[in-house]
């Protein structure tokens, strides 16, 4: 376990460079008096923001200094949303057009019903000093969040409150990801290689066998039992069964790979550090890389309509026609 003991010692793994310094500036806030209300700005579409989500016709994005932006139209114009904290918030699901929920630093959980006007806190844990890195609802009731430290969340009352329990015995790798598949296994992937599978909406856990030893960010349900995993050194990562068995899918890319998406034409992109943008036409046999404008880390993607791709990282949004 010299992996493990070596990453507790060196703090939070990095996921990219600009999610180290996102976690910095949130550890800081733990040790000052937090304002209420998130940090007013002109630019805030240009500000590190770390994931999005479709709310009906529109789109949220949120980031650092609890930074919440919407968009109408498709990512043409946006406008900053109120929210009662000002941590970094890291992660943003939309259940319907209406119900969301956005994570972030301190363990933070905040709640919508009207499609991201109004925002209410209903978590934060500052003593923990566990960042939270992603949330996902299988229905109106019930949701899990995932962070730092094995942090594992889970609530049964639409995000009003939350338990806090291990997900895997005595586990405690940091924990990024949450994938629903397509008949509702849920697979949750961390560092260390660390893979799990939920047949049964997260009552219970399997430890997956890891095909690598390194960080997954993120991963991708394609068809049935089919996904891909993936993270550090550009390695990605197909399972056609689950997550029981691995292939290798050569990326061609050194890059840490950090979101991907499945479009509604099938195809799938795949984005992280360095502004690196990988697409497959076959399902995630194979991937090329595409040309970026810039070099700047992307966090996460989004398909806003046929014919565009909105990303966030530390570049705020950009428009992405793929």
């Amino acid at each position: 376990m010299q992996f493990k003991s070596c990453a507790k010692k060196a703090g939070l793994v990095r996921k990219l460079a600009w999610l180290i310094l996102a976690f910095f500036i949130g550890f800081q806030s733990s040790f000052a008096q937090s304002p209420e209300f998130s940090e007013a700005s002109s630019i805030v579409q240009q500000s590190l923001l770390l994931d999005l989500a479709k709310a009906g016709n529109a789109v949220l994005a949120v980031g650092e200094r609890g930074h919440v932006i919407k968009s109408p139209d498709c990512g043409q114009s946006w406008r900053q949303i109120k929210v009662p904290t000002r941590i970094t918030l890291t992660a943003i699901y939309f259940l319907n057009d209406k119900q969301g929920w956005i994570v972030g630093h301190d363990g933070t959980v905040l709640t919508t019903v009207d499609g991201g006007e109004q925002w209410l806190k209903v978590r934060e844990d500052k003593e923990a000093e566990q960042p939270l890195f992603d949330v996902m609802f299988v229905n109106e009731k019930r949701g899990f969040a995932v962070g730092a430290y094995g942090a594992y969340l889970v609530t049964d009352d639409g995000g009003q409150s939350w338990d806090s329990k291990p997900l895997y015995g005595e586990d405690d790798f940091h924990l990024y990801s949450i994938i629903r598949m397509q008949g509702g296994e849920l697979i949750v992937s961390g560092e260390a290689g660390s893979v799990y599978l939920s047949t049964n909406n997260g009552i219970s856990w399997e430890k997956l066998k890891a095909p690598y030893e390194g960080t997954f960010f993120g991963g991708v349900a394609l068809n049935a039992d089919e996904l891909l995993i993936f993270g550090m050194r550009g390695n990605i990562f197909s399972s056609s069964d689950l997550g029981y068995s691995w292939n290798k899918i050569e990326s061609d890319s050194t890059y840490a790979l950090s979101n991907g998406i499945k479009r509604s034409n099938q195809t799938v992109l795949l984005t992280g550090d360095a502004g690196v943008i990988l697409k497959s036409n076959d399902n995630g046999k194979t991937f090329a890389k595409l040309s970026s404008t810039n070099r700047t880390n992307k966090s996460a993607l989004l398909e806003c309509s046929v014919n565009e791709i909105l990303s966030v990282g530390e570049a705020g949004v950009e428009t992405l026609f793929q």
